[in-house]
């Protein structure tokens, strides 16, 4: 008798840290490690997980640490609070999320690039670095084929300024945009560039003495899309209209490749080709304070700058070099790194390019830009840590609807897990309050790909919605009917919930767990719901 009193005391003490609240991303919602004090016998240690709801998930070898699984709504520091409080654990501590230390790639002139970390490079590589599969091409005066920090990331390529397979760069302007597009990064040698993964595919515009035609520009994007290239960048143009290579540009935009432009370096507003063109990002050079170089061409037709004002890169030499004149020729390739950066994580592969893959990391570019003084451009200057977070956000919405629900969702607790597909273990839980018709939205960080979501509300079983692509911009119209009668969250409608109805009988208020219907008071109709559905469980 007297564990039974003491059981029930400990789960009207246990029920009160349920607090239906929005999780804020500092532990695994509803995860927390116990260890209980020594002494403690197997029965009474079951007792006290059957108090909270608990299940156990791992267990921690010699150490006795146990790592639980409550509802994701519970106040989970409160929790562990009432738990030690109780005397019987000598551990409780929710599952604390980790932050990672920011990566720095070994490359040794690194420390000599500030662009990279001004931009928030380190940030986002901790969590993304690219991948190989991708593809930059450079339209330029050719590369250094042979260069140490380029070679490894180079693909064939092609010369059309003298129609021939061999893309060498007798100028060295073309190798010093391909280093800041595309040098091999933390191989211990030279520079760093912004996606470390990735290929690039030199395209050679210009004639061995520097000159270039329309024509051979026109021949080099039809390559450049033809080669499978996800990003084109050009650091050249004219002040003048520039015939048929806008058509061409539009063709490779409707193909999916995101194409990027030097705004030109004529410190005025007026337009510069081919950047002027709607397809094109027109790039603007900025400083390390976001102010704008001295030299760069703005005006709200260019969408971004990009800190060229001092970049450090590969030569035609073999070697590297410091430049600080602020160029936009510099400023273009860094953006389309950072697009060679994010088309992966928009796209299920590198044969799935598309227009809608293309606008989505266009977009990622330009949204998240940082505001410049002055605003000489149209959005700001890049962010490549926040170009990455926001492409690894993806959110979900939909509308729930609960069967014989009659009162207003508005505050309702809705919780949307993710699953690996068919598998019903939680890598995941996003909560969030669904407004008063039952629309709601969460977000999942660092979970792309295809999985199966599970969701209920406040007092529903699971209902399961299979094989769902989780990427960016997101998932809408996710919408579900649900069950109501679990009200202790277990995803079964048993004696527990039968009894969690009976105690709180009589009571009034809204969002209560045990009003199943929503009609602001706990009476006979929400027993009846539970009597209905008794013996139901979640998918």
């Amino acid at each position: 008798m007297r564990k039974g009193i003491a059981v029930w005391l400990l789960l009207s003490c246990f029920w009160q840290a349920f607090a239906f609240e929005k999780h804020i991303g500092d532990y695994a919602p509803g995860q927390l490690l116990v260890k209980f004090r020594e002494g403690v016998s197997p029965v009474d240690q079951a007792w006290v997980r059957y108090a909270v709801g608990a299940r156990v998930l791992d267990v921690k070898g010699a150490l006795g640490i146990e790592l639980w699984q409550v509802s994701p709504f519970a106040d989970v520091p409160a929790l562990c609070q009432q738990l030690l409080r109780s005397g019987w654990v000598e551990i409780a501590d929710p599952n604390w999320a980790l932050q990672l230390a920011d990566w720095t790639p070994n490359d040794p002139l690194y420390p000599q690039q500030p662009a990279l970390p001004h931009i928030g490079c380190p940030q986002a590589w901790d969590y993304w670095r690219g991948s190989n599969q991708f593809i930059v091409a450079v339209l330029d005066t050719g590369v250094l084929t042979t260069h140490p920090d380029l070679q490894a990331k180079l693909l064939p390529g092609y010369d059309f300024g003298n129609d021939d397979n061999d893309p060498s760069d007798f100028h060295g302007h073309g190798t010093y945009v391909t280093g800041i597009a595309g040098a091999v990064t933390n191989n211990g040698i030279g520079v760093a560039c912004i996606a470390p993964e990735g290929k690039v595919l030199p395209v050679k515009v210009f004639t061995d003495t520097g000159q270039g035609y329309l024509n051979d520009a026109i021949d080099g994007v039809n390559y450049a899309v033809s080669q499978g290239a996800h990003v084109i960048t050009m650091s050249f143009g004219s002040n003048n209209p520039m015939p048929g290579f806008d058509t061409v540009l539009n063709a490779a935009w409707n193909a999916g490749v995101v194409i990027v432009a030097a705004a030109g370096n004529n410190n005025n507003q007026n337009p510069f080709y081919p950047a002027y063109y709607p397809v094109c990002i027109a790039v603007a050079a900025s400083n390390l304070n976001d102010t704008k170089s001295s030299v760069s061409t703005y005006g709200s037709w260019v969408e971004v700058a990009a800190p060229s004002g001092d970049v450090y890169s590969t030569t035609r030499s073999g070697g590297y070099s410091r430049n600080t004149n602020g160029y936009t020729s510099y400023a273009a390739p860094m953006v389309a790194a950072q697009a060679l950066l994010l088309y992966p994580l928009i796209a299920d592969g590198p044969s799935d390019r598309s227009l809608a893959r293309a606008q989505a990391v266009r977009t990622l570019i330009e949204s998240t830009a940082v505001p410049v003084p002055g605003n000489y451009v149209a959005y700001g200057r890049i962010n490549i840590s926040a170009s990455v977070m926001a492409a690894l956000t993806v959110p979900i919405s939909g509308r729930i609807t609960i069967n014989g629900f009659v009162g207003s969702y508005n505050g309702r607790p809705v919780e949307v897990n993710l699953r690996p597909l068919n598998s019903s273990t939680i890598l995941a839980t996003a909560t969030n309050n669904a407004n008063s018709t039952g629309n709601y939205s969460v977000s999942f960080f660092n979970y792309l790909g295809y999985y199966d979501l599970a969701i209920r509300a406040q007092g529903t079983l699971l209902r399961r919605v299979a094989n769902q692509r989780i990427r960016y911009p997101g998932l809408t119209n996710v919408n579900v009917t649900l069950v109501p009668g679990d009200i202790n969250g277990d995803n079964v409608i048993d004696d527990a919930d039968l009894l969690a109805v009976l105690f709180a009988f009589g009571q009034s208020g809204s969002n209560r767990p045990e009003d199943l219907n929503g009609d602001g008071v706990v009476d006979d109709a929400d027993l009846l719901t539970v009597l209905f559905n008794f013996g139901q469980a979640g998918e």
